[in-house]
């Protein structure tokens, strides 16, 4: 029996409090040459953890996921028929489903724009090749069926607030609201935010708040969707109190500045999580914030605290924990364990997001650990492992298909192997 924020693995355990006692004191495809290559090198490192991958089988239920981002799509989309592109989506969803993944999340509106027909936002340059240019299809209903047909449950992902780059609004039909809004002084200065070259839209204002809202509604009313996945895109990175600082002062709240941005945040949150559900109950929302939490809170102005302990705000938190067991400051652990405790809510859970794109390369950020994923090709193996050993982690998602099927590294090539033992 699993308990919630209480780990079952002795050697976790162990880990675990050595590191607890430590802050006390201080507040995969056939091998090829170059495959063997990295094994042998690996093999002789003193470095390297011999830690077995797992012992685990997957729950029942257990979601097995993977992020498939606009980058991804770009590879296979644009210029292509449709008959292309629907055999490209096939080969990529066989590759998901042989790999033991039942998931897909996919990037269908990255920028303010689309990768589907729709009456709120411009096609999306990644789909056709410009932007508010069709490419002559439908390629949310073909990435939908396509799914479906092998199984795999879909859910559509869009980024909330980020928009296209402000040089290219001219390009935007003065048919959507955004490029309206944009010719519009007082609009704009009510719903946008420009900020280092880029548009987003404003939280503060309930207009722009439901343009996200009316999208993800539009989604679920013309698409045969299992879910709405939003990332970590909420305000820009420690916006500066000026850019609306206008609005601020026009809502005559007793709240500080900082503390009025994050129930800007936490209204649309709850907006969407109502819309979502009043267009089909059975649909789910997932929120994927960074894997740390004070950058969520201070920097994003996102409290997922209170998401992850409060009912009617999401479904499932996805935290990206896009650190390995050796990370000098976010040990992988202890952040996990980190977020279990603070999921509280009885009808949130979460999916643990795992740095696929980190194998076989050098993590500058992780300090003393900085080489942990150059020296192991068993770490996504041993993060999929010790999530399972939580009650309110239902499964993982992984950062992203390009890095694990299109393009894999040597190191890949292994740790794919190990986890996808994992996951069959």
């Amino acid at each position: 029996m699993k308990h919630k924020g209480v780990l079952r693995t002795a050697s976790f355990l162990a880990a675990s409090m050595m590191a607890a006692a430590s802050l006390m004191v201080t507040p995969a495809a056939a091998a090829g040459s170059e495959t063997e290559e990295v094994l042998a090198r690996l093999g002789t490192s003193s470095a390297v953890s011999q830690t077995p991958a797992s012992t685990n089988v997957a729950q029942q239920g257990e979601v097995n996921a993977i992020w498939i981002a606009f980058l991804d799509l770009q590879n296979i989309l644009p210029g292509r028929s449709e008959s292309a592109f629907r055999a490209s989506v096939q080969k990529m969803y066989q590759n998901c489903v042989d790999a033991g993944l039942n998931t897909v999340i996919v990037q269908v509106r990255p920028y303010g724009d689309s990768f589907y027909p729709s009456d709120l936002f411009p096609w999306s340059s990644y789909a056709s090749g410009k932007l508010g240019v069709s490419p002559g299809f439908d390629p949310l209903e073909i990435l939908v069926e396509e799914a479906h047909a092998q199984g795999l449950t879909f859910e559509a992902w869009v980024n909330p607030l980020r928009l296209m780059a402000e040089s290219e609004i001219s390009s935007v039909s003065t048919s959507y609201p955004v490029r309206q809004w944009y010719d519009n002084s007082a609009k704009k200065a009510e719903n946008l935010i420009s900020y280092g070259g880029r548009l987003y839209l404003n939280p503060a204002s309930r207009e722009a708040r439901q343009l996200v809202v009316d999208g993800v509604a539009e989604i679920i009313e013309n698409y045969d969707v299992d879910g709405i996945h939003i990332d970590d895109y909420f305000y820009p990175s420690s916006l500066p109190e000026s850019y609306d600082l206008a609005s601020y002062q026009k809502a005559n709240t007793t709240l500080s500045h900082a503390d009025w941005r994050r129930q800007n945040i936490t209204c649309l949150m709850k907006e969407m999580y109502d819309a979502i559900k009043a267009a089909d109950s059975s649909c789910i929302f997932g929120i994927s914030p960074r894997g740390i939490v004070s950058q969520d809170y201070d920097l994003v102005y996102a409290d997922v605290a209170y998401w992850a302990s409060h009912s009617g705000y999401c479904d499932y938190l996805a935290p990206q924990v896009y650190y390995g067991f050796e990370h000098a400051s976010a040990p992988y652990d202890e952040i996990v364990e980190e977020w279990s405790e603070m999921t509280t809510a009885p009808d949130v859970s979460l999916r643990i997001g795992l740095a696929a794109y980190k194998v076989g390369a050098v993590d500058n950020y992780a300090g003393s650990g900085k080489n942990e994923w150059t020296q192991n090709t068993n770490i996504l193996a041993r993060q999929i492992d010790l999530s399972r050993q939580y009650d309110n982690v239902e499964g993982t998602i992984l950062f992203r298909y390009d890095q694990i099927f299109t393009t894999p590294n040597s190191a890949m090539t292994v740790e794919k192997k190990n986890f996808m033992a994992l996951l069959q």
